[in-house]
């Protein structure tokens, strides 16, 4: 196992370590710019680096925000070098913002991503354990970054109650209805249509590919599609009061956010590094 080290960031030249980072990871249109990050950590902000050595190999950032008298911690940005993308490391600085949050008296933190991206999911919701409510559409606008470039820029704001791990008591899959139906073409998942609610369930469950950027690779049009139907699904379903807090990965082309309707009893558990 390689060292890492997983630590705040706060010295200026290791700052500017995190801002040549962004550049690499995103290019110079979507960063954050050195005086900004200084700025940010004299007034509650927290910056987290994943180093190998003294290499920084992945970064998390975040700043203080406030609404309806609720202070919380907006986690902005977290990225890893692709190199070390199985190594946890995303896990891993996600833990320890948690601790260091925890100390400066946040209670919640939040941040967006998106809906498409399953590995992200699996980390945001299975294993953090945070919970989505709210859907913004094309919430950026247009984004020509390689990451984002080609689908409206639409996000999951994803909240992250500091208190503990929430892990539903989920009924086996089957059990458990899909609102979108789907079928392979070509060796590619396609999404056909929404189904109709007639009878609100306690659970529900929703496709999202297991490689949206294979999708855009192969035909953009497809990946199009899938956008527009996760939106009009997973907005149908927080309209009626639905919650996606349980992710469930899969040997099929699809993985499933799975919906619960808020009566689900949950139960804590400590998070812990790996």
């Amino acid at each position: 196992m390689k060292p890492y080290m997983i630590r705040e960031v706060t010295a200026k030249d290791e700052i500017q370590m995190v801002v040549v980072f962004q550049d690499l990871i995103w290019g110079k249109k979507n960063t954050m710019p050195f005086p900004f990050l200084v700025a940010s950590l004299h007034n509650g902000g927290i910056i987290i680096g994943a180093f190998l050595k003294k290499e920084l190999v992945g970064f998390c950032y975040g700043f203080p925000g406030f609404h309806q008298n609720e202070v919380y911690l907006v986690s902005h940005m977290m990225a890893v070098k692709d190199k070390e993308r199985n190594a946890g490391l995303g896990f891993k600085m996600k833990v320890k913002q948690k601790e260091l949050a925890l100390e400066r008296g946040y209670k919640k933190i939040i941040w967006t991503f998106d809906p498409l991206e399953s590995r992200n999911a699996f980390l945001n919701i299975a294993k953090l354990g945070g919970a989505v409510k709210t859907y913004y559409s094309d919430h950026y606008g247009i984004m020509d970054d390689e990451l984002n470039s080609g689908l409206p820029s639409d996000r999951f704001l994803l909240e992250w109650s500091l208190k503990g791990k929430s892990v539903n008591n989920i009924p086996a899959e089957e059990q458990i209805q899909s609102i979108v139906t789907w079928e392979m073409a070509a060796d590619i998942p396609v999404p056909l249509f929404v189904e109709s609610i007639s009878k609100k369930a306690e659970f529900y469950k929703v496709p999202v590919p297991n490689n949206i950027h294979t999708i855009k690779e192969r035909d953009i049009a497809i990946a199009k599609k899938w956008r527009i139907m996760l939106r009009n699904a997973c907005n149908h379903l927080f309209e009626m009061g639905y919650i996606i807090h349980s992710f469930q990965k899969t040997n099929e082309p699809v993985n499933y956010y799975i919906v619960s309707s808020g009566k689900v009893a949950c139960f804590s558990k400590t998070i812990q590094a790996e």
